[in-house]
Parts: structure tokens; sequence; C-alpha cells
């Protein structure tokens, strides 16, 4: 077992009772779920931050994948990687 330590931590009675109802919905305890739940939030901390920016990306992709199917149309398939090169340099890969 890992070496813990033990933090106090200051939460109103109506959110220590949501988290526990969530955690007891999946089979966690209340304590885990918000360590679990806080290390994911640092984790995925950089990028995307909001909504907006997740919509934004979505819309980028859509936009790629109809512009890579005009490529691979007109026979133009070797621009694709050099595309998709040029945007990994730019947006980091994400975790699914």
């Amino acid at each position: 077992m890992a070496q813990t330590i033990q933090k106090n931590i200051r939460v109103t009675p109506q959110q220590w009772k949501r988290v526990e109802e969530q955690a007891e919905a999946r089979g966690v305890s209340a304590n885990q779920l918000v360590v679990e739940l806080a290390m994911e939030a640092l984790e995925r901390r950089e990028w995307p931050r909001t909504e907006a920016e997740i919509r934004v990306a979505r819309a980028a992709l859509f936009a790629a994948q109809a512009i890579a199917r005009d490529l691979t149309a007109a026979g133009r398939e070797d621009e694709i990687q050099e595309i998709r090169d040029f945007i990994s340099k730019i947006v980091p890969d994400v975790e699914t």
C-alpha cells in the first residue's frame, strides 16, 4: 500500500453529501473520489480548459476530415500527412 498523509479540507454539508452520493454510485470512498477527481483535473488542466475550446477543437477536426477527403479525391494524399504533422506541433495529443 502506498504511503499516505492526512489532510483536512473544508466543505459544506451539501457538497459532502453530493460527493458521498457520487462515490457510492461508483463504488469508492468519498475521500478516494475527491482525490481521483482532483488528480484528473490537474492532469487535464492544460488543454482543453473550457467548453469553448472543446467545441473549437471538434469543429477543427471536422474541417480537417473534410479537407482530407477532398485531398484524397484529388490524388493529393501526400499533403494529408504534412498537415497532420503541422497540427501535431500546434495541438497537444489528448489521451482518450
